[in-house]
This record gives structure tokens, C-alpha cells and sequence, in this order.
């Protein structure tokens, strides 16, 4: 796995492609999630092949009953992985309220310092560790100033509850108010970017000027999306088709779009999601993958989707 120098977001070295969780808490088709133990296999194969940046959430649970799940798969996984705690990057988000009313799952925002502090310690304890980032998962654009927000951030850092915080979801002039506030300690932006979406690139290209990791949420689009992605954004099948021809092992259309993400900046660390250990070692082979200048111009310039994954707070 080709690896990457972010010294504000740690010391460790920070893999490529990183592996984000929520999928291992989603209902399948059949109404079912996956074990507990296969989930642990997933990470651990993940892990092995290198992706060893691991991104969850508070609110990831197959519903508001099982607020939590995600994270507690994670901390076992971290904790029971071969090479030990050390060698991996543990990234959770905290902000998005989650309640179920009349059994339904009801979302809100909430960037209040007594509901961070409270988020952040129950997230370390679900963990069983202390994570290396927190990121902020929402903004509450409507209680507060931002500033204020990202000063409740930084009473969860000085708290204990990470050694580094970040923001997520955020608009520019959000990033230069963390970053202000902060004292230019904001050590990660987790942000959605894929070849279906592609705003907010000014974001991007402020993270990569200030030195800030960003993590693409959703990289492949989503769900169906993300399965067809060579049928709906055809430049990817193009190129994938052209690297394949190369020799080995056939590129995927996935595979270019994780590249072409890793590419757009020396501070980005895709974050895919699944649930199947082939689909973790096809994600790992994106890191190795190389497109040249001519491929990269060709996809930047292809058409985009039309809306995010999740527009409102379910992510």
C-alpha cells in the first residue's frame, strides 16, 4: 500500500486508501446485517492489505435502537487486530443527534458543547480506545455560530477524547473560520466527493493548501451507484479499459474512480465502504494504480451526477 505524510491529522504513516465502516452496520436486501464476526474478517482483511485508516460514526446502526453499532465493531476490530492498536488510524464523527419516534428513526443536528462532550466520551467508550481523530459529522447552521461549534471541538480535544479533531460536511468559508478558531490545528475534512459528486471543490483545494487530510465520503457514488459506475460515468470504463490492456490483472471502473480521487490532492484518503473482503482487495489495488495526466484531465472534465448521496443527515 503506497502511504501518505499528514502530520497534522498523525504521526503514522497514513495509507492511500482508507476503509469507511458504515456498511458493515446496513441492512442487506434480505432485511439482515452482517455478523458480527464476518464484519471483524472484513476490517481485518482490510487491514492486512494495507488500508489501515479506518473512518466510523456514532450514529452508524441499522436503526436509532442500535446507536452505536458501528463503533463497537470497530473497537473490536482495532483491538483484536494482529500488528496492535498502533498501527492503525481511528477516525469517528460525532454532531448528528439520531432518536427514534412512533418507531422511526428521527435525525437532527446538535453542536452544542454539553452534546459533544457527551458524544465523544460515550464514542471512546464504545471504541475501547481513544481515537485519533474526531471529527465534527454535521453542522448546525441553525443554534449557533460555527465558531461556536468549533470551539466546543476543541473542548472535546483538550478534554482527552482524540489528540486531533476535525469537520465534516462544511462549506469554505467554514473551513477558514475552523481553521481560524482552531489556531490552524484542524487536522482532517471529511467532505462527499465521487464522480457523481463533485461541489465543494474549493473545499478540496483548501485542504491540500493548508496541509488538512480529506476523507471523500462515498467515493463511488453509493449503493447502485457505485455498482454501475462504469455504465453511468462511462470516462472511468474508458480509462479503466485502457489501464487494463496494460497487462495483469483487469482494472475496474471503481478502481479508477479511487485513483482519480487519490490523485486530486497529497492530502486525500478515499474512504470506500463494504461489506466482502474481494471487494475490500479490489479497493486496496486502486493505491497502486497510476493514470497519467492525459486520463486524469479526460475524467476531471466528464460529466458529473446530479445530487448527493444524502442530501439531509444520514451519513
Amino acid at each position: 500500500m503506497r502511504h501518505l505524510s499528514i502530520p497534522l491529522l498523525t504521526d503514522k504513516a497514513v495509507p492511500a486508501i482508507g476503509v469507511g465502516a458504515m456498511p458493515l452496520s446496513d441492512r442487506r436486501p434480505d432485511g439482515e446485517v452482517l455478523g458480527r464476526e464476518a464484519a471483524i474478517a472484513v476490517l481485518h482483511e482490510s487491514f492486512s492489505l494495507g488500508m489501515t485508516l479506518v473512518d466510523t460514526a456514532d450514529i452508524y446502526a441499522p436503526e436509532g435502537y442500535g446507536y452505536g453499532h458501528n463503533e463497537l465493531l470497530v473497537g473490536d476490530a482495532v483491538r483484536t487486530w494482529r500488528d496492535g492498536r498502533d498501527s492503525l488510524v481511528v477516525v469517528t464523527k460525532i454532531g448528528i443527534t439520531r432518536d427514534v419516534v412512533d418507531g422511526r428513526d428521527v435525525w437532527g443536528r446538535d453542536g452544542s458543547r454539553e452534546h459533544l462532550m457527551r458524544a465523544a466520551e460515550a464514542s471512546v467508550e464504545r471504541l475501547g480506545l481513544v481515537p485519533d481523530v474526531i471529527l465534527l459529522h454535521r453542522v448546525d447552521r441553525e443554534q449557533q455560530p460555527f465558531a461556536t461549534t468549533v470551539e466546543n471541538m476543541l473542548a472535546v480535544r483538550e478534554a482527552g477524547f482524540a489528540p486531533r479533531i476535525g469537520i465534516g460536511n462544511v462549506h469554505l468559508d467554514e473551513c477558514q473560520t475552523a481553521w481560524e478558531v482552531s489556531g490552524g490545528t484542524i487536522a482532517a475534512v471529511e467532505n462527499e466527493r465521487s464522480p457523481r459528486y463533485r461541489d465543494d471543490a474549493d473545499v478540496l483545494a483548501w485542504a491540500g493548501q493548508h496541509g488538512v487530510a480529506y476523507f471523500p465520503w462515498s467515493p463511488l457514488g453509493g449503493g447502485a451507484d457505485a455498482r454501475r459506475l462504469g455504465e453511468l460515468y462511462p470516462e472511468f470504463a474508458l480509462v479503466a479499459g485502457e489501464l487494463s490492456t496494460a497487462g495483469g490483472s483487469p482494472v475496474t471502473p471503481q478502481e479508477v474512480a479511487l485513483a482519480w480521487l487519490s490523485a486530486s490532492g497529497a492530502t486525500v484518503v478515499p474512504i470506500p465502504g463494504f461489506s466482502r473482503p474481494q471487494t475490500a482487495r479490489t479497493s486496496a489495488r486502486a493505491a497502486h494504480l497510476t493514470l497519467s495526466v492525459e486520463q486524469r484531465t479526460r475524467l476531471d472534465a466528464s460529466p458529473a451526477g446530479t445530487a448527493s448521496v444524502f442530501p439531509d443527515d444520514e451519513d
